[in-house]
C-alpha cells in the first residue's frame, strides 16, 4: 500500500500537509520506524516522498450506539432500538425493549463510549415511597454508584437506590439564578441533594434539605462533605408533612416531586413565608398541562387562609406519551 514517507522531527507538519491535500487514508493505521513515521495515503500528490508498505487496518471505535450493533442486531430489531440513555458519572442507565440481547446492547455502549465503565437496564418504573427505579448490571463493573457532575457540584448517586434524573441540570441551574444571597430555603424531597447542592455553590444561602429515603440522605450527607457546604445545607431525614412545621419559614420553597408533591402542597404552603416564593413540579397532560395544577395550587393556599400568585409555568421535559413535567412558579402572601 503507498505510504507517505516523513522524518520524525518533521512528522506533524507532513501529516498537516496530506489532510491538506486530501490525501490522507484513515482507514489504516499509522506505522513508526526509529527515524521516520509513515502516513498511509489514498492517492499520490506533488511534494510528498510516497513509499510502498504493508498496511493495517485501522480499527475505528463505533461513533454511536446505533452504528456499534449494525450487523449485530437485525434491522427490525434496530428500529425498536432505544439509543438514548441517561449517564450518571460512568454509569449508562437505559431502557432495552423485551426481547432484545440486553448483554450486546451493554457491551455496544462500552465499545461506542469509553467513558462508560457500567450499563444499567431499567428494571421498571419509579415504585414505592421512595420512587426507586430498580436497575439491572448488564455489561461492564459490577456496580450501581458513580460519581456525578453537574454546574461545578460534585454528588454520589446510587441509581439502584435513588431517585435522580440529570434530565433536571438545567432546572436546577434555573432556580439557583432566581435565589438572593441570604435567603433561607426549604428543600423538600431533597434526594441525595442536586437542588439544594447546585444553589448552595451558586448563591450564599441556607438551606433546610428534607429526605425520607435513608439511602439518599447517608448519600446527601456525603455529597454536602465532598462540596464543601456544611453549615449552608442542613439535612434532616424524615417525612415532610413532619419536618416542615419546624424548620424556619423560608423565603424559597423546593418541591421536585412531581409524582405526589400535590399531596404536600398544604404543608410546603404553610412553610414558606409571607412573600415567599413556592417551587412546585408535577405531571399533566400535554393538552392541558397548567390548569390542573393551578386550581390544585389555589385550593391548597386557600385552605390555610393564604393566596397564591402565579410567577411561571413551564414545561420540564417529555415524560411519557402526551404527558410532561410542568414546573409551576408561586408566591404565597
Amino acid at each position: 500500500m503507498l505510504f507517505v514517507k516523513a522524518p520524525a522531527e518533521v512528522a506533524e507538519s507532513i501529516r498537516k500537509k496530506m489532510l491538506a491535500a486530501e490525501i490522507f487514508d484513515p482507514n489504516h493505521a499509522v506505522e513508526k520506524s526509529k527515524s521516520h513515521v509513515y502516513f498511509p495515503a489514498a492517492k499520490r500528490a506533488p511534494g510528498f516522498d510516497f513509499v510502498e508498505r504493508k498496511a493495517r487496518t485501522r480499527k475505528r471505535k463505533p461513533r454511536s450506539l446505533r452504528e456499534a450493533l449494525e450487523g449485530k442486531l437485525a434491522p427490525a430489531d434496530l428500529d425498536v432500538l432505544v439509543t438514548s440513555f441517561d449517564t450518571i458519572g460512568d454509569i449508562a442507565v437505559i431502557e432495552v425493549r423485551y426481547g432484545l440481547d440486553e448483554a450486546l446492547i451493554g457491551n455496544a455502549i462500552l465499545e461506542s463510549h469509553p467513558a462508560i465503565k457500567t450499563v444499567c437496564k431499567k428494571g421498571g418504573a419509579h415504585t414505592g415511597p421512595f420512587r426507586v427505579m430498580p436497575v439491572k448490571v448488564i455489561a461492564g463493573e459490577n456496580k450501581t454508584s458513580a460519581v456525578y457532575q453537574e454546574h461545578g457540584v460534585r454528588m454520589r448517586v446510587d441509581v439502584d437506590r435513588v431517585y435522580f434524573s440529570p434530565r433536571l441540570s438545567s432546572e436546577r441551574l434555573r432556580i439557583a439564578k432566581q435565589v438572593v444571597p441570604g435567603e433561607e430555603i426549604a428543600g423538600f424531597f431533597a434526594g441525595v441533594g442536586p437542588f439544594p447542592l447546585v444553589i448552595a455553590k451558586k448563591k450564599k444561602c441556607r438551606i433546610y434539605a428534607v429526605e425520607l429515603n435513608p439511602h439518599a440522605f447517608e448519600l446527601m450527607r456525603e455529597n454536602i462533605a465532598m462540596n464543601k457546604l456544611r453549615g449552608e445545607i442542613l439535612p434532616t431525614l424524615g417525612d415532610v408533612r413532619e419536618i416542615a412545621p419546624y424548620i424556619p419559614k423560608c423565603d424559597r420553597v423546593l418541591m421536585p416531586s412531581p409524582k405526589t408533591g400535590e399531596s404536600f402542597l398544604e404543608p410546603c404552603i404553610s412553610a414558606a413565608k409571607p412573600g415567599g416564593v413556592v417551587h412546585y413540579y408535577e405531571f399533566a397532560p400535554d393538552e392541558d398541562p397548567y390548569s390542573g395544577a393551578i386550581k390544585r395550587i389555589e385550593a391548597a393556599a386557600e385552605s390555610l387562609g393564604r393566596k397564591a400568585k402565579i410567577l411561571n409555568r413551564r414545561v420540564v421535559r417529555p415524560h411519557s406519551v402526551r404527558v410532561s413535567q410542568v414546573a409551576i412558579d408561586f408566591s404565597v402572601n
